[in-house]
């Protein structure tokens, strides 16, 4: 009977919001209707997510769902899923398909309609009018980049349900275990719910912290089990980073996150474009909702603000049309719809008239001006949706298939974008951006260009991947030098919208950090006690002496040197000659470490008049910068050059 009472009260208490949510629904589906076809339109019907990084989560769910672990090559733990709450989601999907993408992208639809129902309930609960929540509502379910993320297979809208879900919860009830629980489950779909909760609890130790006489040792118990709740959500995934990486956030927050100054203007100007552009009249009036929501909900303005502030401390650019402030959209909905309610009350306090025909025509204007800021980029952002699906088809779709179809089973593939590509083609990968192979980071965080590609190619070596798909003008050292990289296949695209790269290709891959070296001729000579010449191979044509060095170092150099190899006649002069830092620069030596060894092949050219005859092949080390030459030790070694053959060269035929 208590039950049936129970009922019966909750039922009065959501009949009145039946039918704004029912209309709000089904505004939100049309518009995503509207957004799918126009993607069907451009993909020729294919269907598809406009992030490679759907894939990613794809890849560890399926992992998960048969019994791998955590992992992105099966069997390897690795934290390199941002959102492991999402990806658990999708792993359950895993028990039951192998196709992942369509429950995804059901999944982010469900949850962008949870973002817009929870928009409409919290407004109605800060200002207790219906007509405030609708056009929190409505906003939301207008939003260009919010529907974009509905139709993402991603995790953005879930983070943005739950966090507005968690801020009202805590409006509702302050602090409490189940409101730690809603921002742990927040954090773990998203890490920056970290820092959601870290503003929660500041403005609740504000208020009630220890130091708050009153209910004082309350406030302590009712802390120590809100922390405790939120560790309970949060602490699993952290400790299985810690254990794996050292580190305890996920891999992908480390190898994304980095500024090179303190605080990146660049990203603050990009994402108030963003948030311009999904409503720059929800923008206006959320300036004038700042204040009234202050006054009910520190937290939820604390958010807004404070989001994009941090997320120009850590990053020097948005990615992927800012996903990671999108969760925001709904915040900035809610607050402007505060703001329409506050100039409403003051303008009927004004007119002095506070009947239902002037707040229905006040209704009406606002809900028209939001519906023209809607519409402003509201196709902008379906065609966007469109030619980001079809890139990520074009490239990343088209590389996995292509590897699945020609590349041995058990080949090892280092990729740029590692979604797609790992999923479709079954492969293991190394992730050259270090997503999921923290191994990279130290290349990572070079500048793009040389000092990047040398330690890559550094770090690759050893686990030494039989291909590798990338876009080459983010390897352009790596891609571009043939005794390191051989292209195989190409694919490309013709829009640039969210890879922003026209083409990428699968090179096969020959490393010049070895194991082990087996040269056809051995060398005992030494180069100022900490390079070892081990020997070399040689074959000679009509047109050039292909030579391949073998080094080994047996202590640490902190200088650069080149690579000097003269061709001399008969009489000792120069006929022909090399100069260049080992592998054409991609294995200098200041990062040979003790017990490396280098593979170095090189080709000098032969002058096409130079006679038949026998000439010396010899070499040696120097300083590029002040051209003294490496002190050479051996029995071939004199003035520091080496002798390490006597070539019979035949004349060149026409």
């Amino acid at each position: 009977m208590v039950t049936l009472v129970h009922l019966s009260h909750l039922a009065n208490k959501i009949r009145p919001h039946a039918a704004p949510l029912l209309l709000l629904g089904g505004i939100t589906l049309a518009a995503l209707a509207f957004y799918l076809r126009v993607e069907l339109a451009f993909t020729g019907g294919a269907l598809g997510a406009p992030l490679d990084d759907t894939w990613i989560h794809f890849q560890f769910a399926r992992n998960i769902s048969q019994g791998h672990g955590f992992s992105y090559n099966a069997g390897q733990p690795q934290p390199g899923s941002t959102a492991p709450l999402w990806t658990m989601l999708l792993a359950g999907v895993g028990l039951f398909t192998t196709e992942f993408l369509v429950p995804a992208l059901l999944l982010s639809t469900l949850f962008l309609l949870a973002a817009v129902s929870l928009s409409y309930g919290f407004t109605v609960w800060l200002t207790g009018a219906r007509w405030a929540g609708f056009l929190a509502g409505l906003g939301a379910a207008l939003s260009g980049r919010l529907l974009w993320a509905g139709l993402a297979g991603m995790e953005t809208t879930a983070f943005a349900a739950l966090s507005v879900a968690a801020v009202w919860w805590y409006g509702v009830k302050g602090l409490r275990p189940s409101t730690a629980l809603l921002f742990g489950l927040a954090s773990q779909i998203r890490p920056e719910g970290h820092a959601l909760f870290a503003l929660a609890l500041g403005d609740w130790l504000i208020g009630h912290g220890p130091w708050v006489r009153a209910n004082g040792k309350h406030n302590v118990r009712l802390l120590a089990m809100s922390l405790a709740a939120y560790l309970l959500v949060g602490l699993p995934y952290a400790l299985f980073s810690l254990s794996v990486t050292g580190r305890p956030l996920p891999n992908t927050f480390y190898a994304k996150v980095g500024s090179e100054q303190l605080f990146s203007l660049r990203t603050l100007r990009e994402t108030g474009w963003l948030h311009w552009t999904d409503n720059p009249a929800s923008l206006l009036l959320a300036v004038v909702g700042l204040w009234p929501t202050w006054k009910r909900s520190r937290l939820a303005v604390g958010w807004l603000v404070g989001l994009p502030l941090f997320t120009a401390v850590i990053i020097d650019q948005t990615w992927h049309h800012g996903r990671y402030t999108m969760p925001l959209i709904p915040f900035q909905m809610v607050i402007a719809a505060i703001g329409v309610h506050w100039l409403v009350e003051r303008w009927q306090a004004k007119l002095q008239a506070p009947g239902a025909r002037h707040q229905a025509i006040f209704f009406l204007t606002f809900t028209l001006v939001l519906i023209l800021g809607a519409g402003w980029q509201f196709r902008a952002w379906a065609t966007m949706l469109a030619h980001n699906v079809k890139e990520v088809q074009d490239i990343d779709v088209a590389l996995g298939e292509w590897l699945a179809a020609n590349t041995p089973p058990d080949a090892l593939i280092a990729v740029d974008d590692i979604g797609a590509v790992a999923f479709l083609s079954g492969r293991r990968i190394v992730d050259m951006n270090g997503l999921v192979s923290p191994e990279v980071w130290p290349a990572v965080r070079q500048p793009v260009g040389l000092a990047r590609d040398t330690r890559l190619t550094r770090i690759l070596s050893q686990s030494s991947p039989d291909f590798v798909a990338a876009f080459p003008l983010w390897h352009w050292p790596l891609t571009q030098n043939t005794a390191v990289t051989h292209p195989q296949h190409k694919v490309e695209t013709s829009t640039h919208t969210i890879i922003f790269q026209p083409e990428a290709f699968v090179y096969e891959a020959t490393w010049p950090y070895v194991a082990a070296a087996q040269p056809g001729t051995a060398v005992d000579a030494t180069f100022g006690q900490a390079i070892q010449l081990l020997g070399y191979d040689v074959d000679v044509t009509n047109t050039a002496v292909n030579l391949t060095l073998y080094w080994h170092s047996r202590q640490a150099v902190p200088t650069d040197y080149d690579v000097f190899i003269h061709l001399l006649d008969e009489e000792g002069r120069i006929v022909a000659q090399v100069d260049q830092q080992p592998v054409e620069g991609l294995a200098p030596t200041s990062l040979w470490q003790p017990g490396d060894t280098i593979r170095h092949p090189l080709t000098i050219v032969l002058p096409p008049t130079l006679p038949a005859g026998t000439y010396t092949l010899s070499g040696g080390l120097f300083n590029r910068q002040t051209g003294e030459r490496l002190t050479a030790v051996g029995p071939n070694a004199e003035d520091n050059v080496v002798k390490l053959a006597d070539l019979r060269l035949k004349t060149q035929t026409p």
